[in-house]
């Protein structure tokens, strides 16, 4: 398992004062194999960001990916393109091979007069295919995750993969932000297995919106139901299912754990990352059994 973690997991360190080369060297000693930074105070020009990458190989890690959260509905079109555009130069002088921004990021539903799908694709599809360019002309691609309520879900990020056409972009398969549109990641990652190129391993307790609000700490998701970060592998998130249907696709990238729960990091990223390598390893030693004629039932003879 290529396991990468992204350097937001280390949240409580960034809060004590820990720079970008701290993250990156614990991430070193706690055995990953690469990390996934993202912009900070002293991770902003394509100078630091090109120090933090050879700082990576140096410590034997790879940068799996850059990431930065991104408005695009939001703001001055063009202003919002050229940060984004100093972002891929970023990804670029770091070794990154992917620069995954996010398009709308709220959790909330949109309301009356709010933006809807069809709008929003309307005004970032142009903006993410000039995006998309830029990264390629600089051996970086694009990605996009199912993030926020708006493009979230199966059908939305369909439309958005049918809007984007033949742009050279990839998908992120974040096992945990489909739960917030009350779907299953293993039914995303199969239906969008075409385009995805890396995964973001997080997990979420859930609880039926029947009942009262659990308290502080917990998100609401399309139907009303809660979720909440918990360490990956204890929640709803059923990895064995999630890592069969990638093993069908042939996926062989990293796995970036992003942890959030409430338990401390200091414990709780090496739990997660066992806990991850534990099932992927469990659902490695029980591969898939494809039948003699792949993709055609029943076999006729």
């Amino acid at each position: 398992m290529k396991l990468s973690v992204f350097l937001c997991s280390y949240s409580q360190r960034c809060e004590e004062g820990a720079s970008t080369r701290e993250l990156v060297e614990e991430a070193a000693r706690q055995g990953f194999g690469a990390v996934e930074p993202f912009p900070a105070a002293d991770l902003g020009t394509v100078a630091q960001a090109a120090s933090i990458g050879s700082l990576a190989r140096g410590l034997g890690l790879e940068v799996s990916c850059f990431s930065t959260c991104a408005d695009l509905l939001s703001g001055d079109p063009a202003d919002a393109l050229a940060a984004l555009r100093q972002r891929i130069d970023m990804a670029a002088a770091m070794g990154s091979p992917y620069f995954h921004h996010t398009i709308y990021p709220p959790l909330t539903l949109p309301r009356a007069g709010g933006p809807t799908l069809a709008g929003a694709l309307r005004r970032a599809v142009p903006m993410l295919r000039e995006l998309c360019g830029y990264a390629a002309d600089r051996g970086v691609r694009c990605v996009y995750e199912d993030q926020g309520m708006l493009f979230n879900g199966r059908a939305a990020m369909e439309r958005l993969t049918e809007a984007l056409g033949d742009a050279p972009f990839g998908l992120v398969a974040d096992v945990g932000n489909v739960f917030f549109t009350d779907e299953r990641p293993e039914d995303w990652i199969g239906a969008l297995s075409a385009h995805i190129v890396h995964v973001h391993c997080k997990d979420y307790l859930l609880k039926p919106g029947s009942g009262p609000c659990p308290g502080r700490g917990w998100y609401v998701t399309r139907r009303g139901d809660y979720l909440r970060d918990t360490v990956p592998g204890h929640g709803a998130v059923d990895y064995p299912a999630v890592f069969r249907v990638l093993s069908q696709i042939g996926y062989d990238g990293w796995y970036s754990l992003e942890y959030a729960a409430m338990e401390p990091a200091s414990f709780g990223i090496d739990m997660a990352a066992d806990n991850l390598r534990r099932l992927w390893e469990d659902t490695a030693r029980s591969p898939v059994q494809f039948p003699l004629l792949d993709g055609i039932s029943p076999r006729f003879v």
